[in-house]
């Protein structure tokens, strides 16, 4: 091996100790202002491995954050990190971040009460969801804040909205050619409306639910205005409904 082969490498080892021992409270006011909705407090540790005792995103409380980060990544100038947030959601997987503001997540698994996500995704809201949910995204990809591509799984035990209970039911997230990203949900088990339906949002923020239900007298009191805005089908009644996010508080 020559001995300009032999300095690179031990250039590039001395930078990398040096990176993995950089104290976790400097690297983050060092990277504070390309993740201004997301407040990490009670830090400990280093680059390499440490804690946050308290993250806070977009004002509401995340929980506990901890990470191990796998420092060979770094020399291709990438940030990776196995994490694990404990809070009112729970979720551990694997992230990257490069010197391109992307972020890149997977292997991902989360769970809590669908409750906990309004405070995280306010459009929710009107919807005054609850039910546990389970997920696993095999990918996700944000960049400069906007979410690129997604892949995963769900279920959702017990969903209730408002004073309607509507039972289990288990859904598949994908990104679809173009940018919109899709999810394809269908009840499970006997009970509840009997329900298989698609929710996709395009990259213009539209939404547009495709929704099919067979059984729309468990609906109990809203079954009649379901009917009336739904056209009937061999196999059930089909709701059709495309608009901006916005008009769900209208709507609710």
């Amino acid at each position: 091996m020559r001995i300009r082969h032999l300095v690179a490498i031990a250039i590039a080892a001395y930078l990398l100790f040096l990176v993995t021992r950089f104290p976790a409270d400097l690297a983050y006011a060092m990277l504070h202002d390309s993740f201004p909705d997301v407040t990490l407090d009670e830090l400990d540790g280093t680059v390499w491995q440490g804690i946050a005792g308290s993250v806070v995103y977009r004002g509401v409380r995340a929980g506990r954050l901890e990470w191990e980060t796998r420092p060979s990544r770094l020399l291709v100038g990438k940030w990776n990190a196995a994490v694990q947030l404990q809070g009112p959601i729970d979720a551990r997987g694997d992230i990257g971040y490069s010197l391109v503001d992307r972020i890149e997540v997977s292997d991902a698994s989360m769970t809590g009460n669908l409750s906990e996500f309004t405070y995280f995704l306010p459009q929710l809201s009107p919807l005054a969801l609850n039910g546990q949910l389970s997920a696993f995204f095999e990918s996700i990809a944000l960049h400069e804040g906007e979410l690129q591509d997604v892949a995963g799984t769900l279920t959702v035990e017990n969903l209730v909205t408002g004073d309607l209970h509507l039972g289990d039911f288990t859904g598949v997230i994908t990104t679809e050619e173009g940018g919109a990203k899709r999810l394809s949900f269908h009840s499970v088990g006997n009970q509840g409306p009997d329900a298989e339906g698609d929710l996709s949002l395009d990259r213009q923020g539209q939404i547009t639910l495709d929704l099919l239900v067979r059984n729309p007298g468990y609906l109990g009191d809203y079954s009649g205005l379901f009917r009336r805005f739904s056209s009937e089908e061999p196999d059930g009644y089909r709701f059709r409904w495309t608009g901006e996010p916005g008009l769900l508080e209208k709507l609710f």
